[in-house]
């Protein structure tokens, strides 16, 4: 008697195996079509990291920005611009503020991790630029400034992105040299 519920339960297990290994396999084999089809549309799938590779984080992900640029243009093109550009380095939020809203956010600090505020002038054109003056702050301290003034003019892409990098790297040391700090401290105990 106890070999046949050993037997059974024994062939039980092993036709449950089977059917979790043939299941796995059908999701493999979903998996892998999912991919090509996304590569086929142009989107980049992107591999886990090896065992032991140091992921980088983005040093902007998550993060909610407000923008207060003042612009010499009808529309605000360089705050559109750079607002669809934070959006794709995964921040969190991208609020537009006006220059009262700007100080008011300096005055009492609530919602915002980042500000970034700052003029352009582009002579009334939205292709062009001719001075730049920024300033990235957090709620503790500045981060970032960035000044330009390119003798023939330059495109706003080209200082937003100048912009978003300098962002990122100041942020990134500013992490990283939190993280030694506290790895110093436990380290002393």
């Amino acid at each position: 008697m106890e070999g046949t519920i050993a037997g059974g339960v024994a062939l039980l297990s092993l036709i449950l195996s089977l059917a979790l290994a043939l299941r796995c396999q059908q999701l493999g084999f979903r998996l892998r079509d999912v991919e090509r089809a996304l590569q086929g549309m142009g989107v980049k799938t992107l591999a886990p990291p090896a065992f032991g590779e140091h992921v980088v984080p983005n040093a902007l992900e998550g993060l909610r920005v407000a923008l207060a640029i003042k612009q010499d243009h009808e529309h605000p093109v360089f705050a559109t611009l750079l607002k669809d550009l934070l959006l794709k380095e995964d921040v969190a939020d991208v609020a537009l503020l006006s220059p009262s809203e700007a100080a008011q956010l300096r005055a009492e600090w609530k919602g915002q991790d980042v500000l970034i505020e700052g003029e352009i002038t582009c002579n009334g054109y939205a292709e062009v630029y001719y001075k730049a003056d920024f300033t990235c702050d957090t709620a503790d301290k500045p981060i970032c400034t960035l000044i330009e003034k390119p003798p023939h003019g330059d495109r706003p892409g080209n200082l937003a992105i100048e912009l978003i990098a300098r962002l990122k790297s100041e942020l990134s040391k500013v992490v990283d040299r939190d993280e030694r700090r506290s790895a110093i401290r436990e380290l002393r105990g």
